[in-house]
C-alpha cells in the first residue's frame, strides 16, 4: 500500500485501465513506479531503465515463484 504526505503531489488517473492490467515477469512494464505482486502482495519499485518486469523476489525467496503477476499501483513521473 502506498502512503503519501502531500496531496498536491499525487493525482487520480484518467487512465484506470493502465492500473488494472496484470503483467507477467518478462513483459514490458506500464511505466516507472510501484508494482504489487498478485501472488504474495509484495510491492517493488521499477525504475525508468526497467525494460522487462523481473520475477518477484519475495516469491522466489519463499518458493512461490512461477505464477506471479504484477499490477501497477503508482506511476512515477517528473510532472
Amino acid at each position: 500500500m502506498a502512503f503519501y504526505a502531500d496531496q498536491k503531489k499525487v493525482k487520480l488517473t484518467n487512465k484506470p485501465e493502465q492500473y488494472s492490467t496484470l503483467r507477467k515477469p518478462g513483459e514490458k512494464p506500464g511505466g516507472p513506479g510501484i508494482y504489487e505482486c498478485q501472488t504474495c502482495g509484495f510491492e517493488d519499485v521499477m525504475n525508468r531503465k526497467c525494460d522487462k518486469l523481473p520475477p518477484c523476489s519475495n516469491c522466489n525467496n519463499n518458493g512461490k515463484n512461477g505464477n506471479e503477476y504484477w499490477k501497477f499501483l503508482v506511476k512515477a513521473t517528473d510532472k
